[in-house]
Order: C-alpha cells, then structure tokens, then sequence
C-alpha cells in the first residue's frame, strides 16, 4: 500500500511539515532538552523490540526504564558496525514492524565495507524535511524555487532508497517534483552541467568533488545560463580555496550540509557559517578514549538518531567522522548544539611517521589545488595506498580526451607529490602511478599499517 494514500500519514507529514522544520527556532534550549529526552525514551523503548538491541541491553541490564533522558545515554552500550551485520537482515528491524514495508539503504562504502540498514517512508520525509530547514535558513523556498540536486544514484544507495525506491514511486512527480531537477553524480561534469543550463536552477546541493569540477567548467565558459542564489555541499569537507573557486565561478552563497546514510541530515552552517546541529533529529557525543572532549578538541562521534521505525541508531560508534564541539553561542537564533569543525574520517586516513593522523578535510585540499591552482579536471579518479610510515602510492585516472590540454600529468602528479610531502613529512617516499581504472569498491585510503602499534599523537 502506498503510504501516501494512507489518511493518518499524511496528516502525520503534515503535522511534521508545520511543526518539525521550524522547531529549532521555536523552542530554546531548555524545552529543546526536554524533546530528546522525550524522543531518547521513545527510541530506546522501540529499540528494545528490535532482536540486535534487545540483547545487547539484556546483557548489559538494562530496560528500556532505566533511561530518562539524555543524561542517561551512557548508560547504554554502543553499536558497531559489526554488530548490525552480525544480525542483518531480520535481526535490526522491530519485531512489530512489517518488513515489507520498510526500505533497504546501503553506506557508500568510502572505506570498502558497506552496510545495509532499514529505513520507512517517514524516515525519508524527515530527511528530506531536515534539508528543507537548511534550504530555508538561506532563503531557498522548496516549493517555489528551482532545485537541482546532484545524488548519487548508484544501486542501494541513500539516495536511491530515498528518491527512486521511496518518494518518487509514491508521490506525482508533475506535482511534487515539477520544480526539481535530479541528476546523478557519477555522470560526466560535462554531462551535468550541460543538464543544470537548461533548467535554470535557483539552488544547487551536491557533493564537493561534482561540484567543485562543475565550478571549473563555469569558469572555462561552460554553462552560461547557471547563476543559482544558493549552493549547497555536502559528502566532504570543502577546503576554503576551493570555496572561493566555487562563489566566484557562480556567484553565489555556499554552505556546507553534513550528514549520514545512517541518521540523515547532521548539522549544516547557518548564514554566520556556524555548524548548526539537527539536535531535534540526533545527539552527538564527541568522545576520545571513550571520555568527552573540550570544546574545539577533536573527538570520535558517537551518533543517536531520535526518529523513526527502521533500524534504530542509538549510540552508534560506527560514522568514524572527527568532529570538534563548540560551546559557543551564534545569534542567528537557532537552538541546539554547534560544530567546531568537521575534519573527516579517521578510517581514511594517512599516518605521518611522528604519529599525526592525517584526516580527508587535510589530503582534500590537497586534490582541490588540481582544480583551483591548475584549473583543469583531467584527473578522473585517485586511490591512495600507504604501505608503511616511510612510503606513500598514490594511483590516479587521467581523462584520455583532456591528457594533452592544460596542464601536464607530471605537473599534476608534482602537484600532489608536493601536497602530500607538506603533510606528511619530507622524509616519507610519495610514488605516483597512473592507472587505467580504480575499482571503485575498495576504499579511497587503502591502509597496510598495523594501527594497533600506532602511537598518536594528533590530528592534521
């Protein structure tokens, strides 16, 4: 049955609409409190139907009673990756919920190792409803305003769960999605340039890497018709230099959007450009060595997802993103906690022979500068193989159509051989290979040190 012909879900979208995008704005922190420890107490109830939660919390002693509110949460064990797919499929989905009705989702599996979880039709209206607050807070009106959103529509995906497989099927697109333009970011930037020209977007949401290539076919006079008010980013960290491409190629305001394919939307910059997190839709826990940090200390994020009856994310020690909390105070009058700093994965990461963990958001803007200091897109594809403190691969993909325009591929591999040296030490051999293909589910860090006898000793 299609979930949108149901009379009590609509009216539940709708109260969601009028009521949930706005929240952060309506309730101070106090009455924000009081929801998650509302929405905390929901979560783990429903949780303790769920076969994989039911006995890790039997285990460890506790009933769903025994949690409050947030200040209890620690109280509950944490999550791993391995345990969901030690119980996958039937054991991370409610005893009480129709598996029929529920969505399949997968992880990008950015370090090689996917994972799939379950997710319903509410979960991906609150997602997309958690966007629409951010769209907002930048002036952007979803229903009047032209959107273009480039996904990534690979099978299993996030986005095809939500989009294909969820909303589209479900609602009229001549309807609901007549002022939405949905393009896939694993097409050509020539492909998908040439597709935003036509349709004139007011708004542009996409990955760094798609758009930062879209930014420099602007440049180069690609298409002339795109000048959107407000662009979004989002699947990495965007170093500024390559920020400042973008706004100038464009013309336009860019924010950054974080989020997973386990809880959704995150956390996305206000118009001071702070981190604003969702803390009606998640709660954060920033732990190193299993203790809180400091404000703008890094630490390992802890996740808990507050809705939905899909998979319950509760505690989950499985995102790996380094984020540092801040306790500042921004006065674009949003409530909730703040981002520091999002520095990316540590299980895609380089290690420097002093100990540094050398994070994406550092070797990112090592590979924007092909971009915004060569200004050219010739490099298609790059993996990086660290055989050991002291030796670096580093295999790329060269566009055959552009090898002998622009700059040289020993310019570019000199280039990323300088940027890695600058990180990682002068003292660390860097080799430069270039490949004809990368298979693109390995990890984009392949890493054969042994991490156990790592001594750390910070974060780059």
């Amino acid at each position: 049955m299609n979930s949108f012909s149901n009379p009590i879900f609509l009216l539940k979208i709708l109260k969601s609409y009028l009521v949930d995008i706005n929240r952060l704005r309506r309730l101070n922190d106090e009455k924000l409190r009081k929801y998650q420890d509302k929405r905390l107490r929901k979560m783990v109830k429903f949780a303790y139907t769920v076969p994989l939660y039911h006995d890790k919390y039997k285990k460890e002693g506790i009933h769903p009673e025994d949690i409050r509110g947030i200040m209890d949460i620690k109280k509950l064990p944490t999550i791993s990756k391995y345990d969901f797919k030690k119980y996958y499929p039937d054991g991370i989905i409610s005893s009480k919920i129709n598996k029929n009705k529920l969505i399949e989702v997968t992880t990008s599996g950015t370090t090689g190792k996917s994972l799939s979880i379950y997710v319903d039709m509410f979960d991906i209206v609150a997602g997309l409803f958690g966007y629409i607050r951010s769209i907002r807070e930048h002036g952007i009106d979803w229903r009047k305003d032209k959107l273009t959103i480039i996904a990534d529509f690979a099978p299993h995906t996030v986005e095809s769960g939500y989009i294909h497989k969820g909303l589209q099927p479900r609602l009229s697109s001549n309807l609901f999605f007549k002022n939405m333009q949905w393009l896939n970011t694993n097409d050509p930037p020539e492909k998908v340039i040439e597709e935003i020209n036509k349709f004139k977007p007011d708004f542009i949401g996409g990955y760094v890497g798609m758009l930062g290539h879209l930014a420099l076919l602007k440049e180069k006079g690609f298409g002339k018709d795109i000048s959107p008010r407000v662009i979004a980013t989002t699947g990495s960290p965007l170093s500024n230099s390559l920020k400042d491409l973008m706004m100038k190629s464009f013309n336009a305001e860019i924010f950054q959007s974080y989020g997973s394919t386990e809880s959704g939307s995150i956390a996305f910059q206000c118009k001071n450009g702070k981190y604003h997190v969702m803390s009606d839709l998640v709660h954060l826990e920033y732990l190193k060595n299993g203790k809180e940090v400091s404000s703008e200390e890094a630490g390992k994020i802890v996740l808990t997802k507050l809705y939905g009856i899909g998979t319950p994310i509760i505690r989950y020690d499985a995102i790996n993103d380094i984020v540092s909390p801040s306790v500042e105070k921004c006065n674009c009058g949003l409530s909730g906690g703040l981002i520091e700093k999002i520095y990316g994965r540590d299980d895609i990461s380089l290690y420097s022979p002093d100990g540094r963990i050398i994070l994406p958001a550092s070797f990112g803007e090592i590979f924007s500068r092909i971009l915004y200091e060569l200004k050219t897109n010739k490099l298609k594809d790059a993996i990086i193989i660290q055989h050991s403190l002291k030796k670096i691969e580093l295999q790329v993909v060269i566009d055959e159509k552009q090898r002998d325009i622009g700059p040289s591929v020993e310019k570019i591999f000199s280039v990323l051989r300088q940027g890695l040296q600058e990180k990682l030490g002068s003292n660390v051999e860097i080799i430069t290979k270039e490949v004809k293909k990368i298979d693109r589910q390995k990890a984009r860090i392949i890493q054969k040190l042994d991490r156990e006898k790592l001594k750390i000793t910070g974060y780059v």
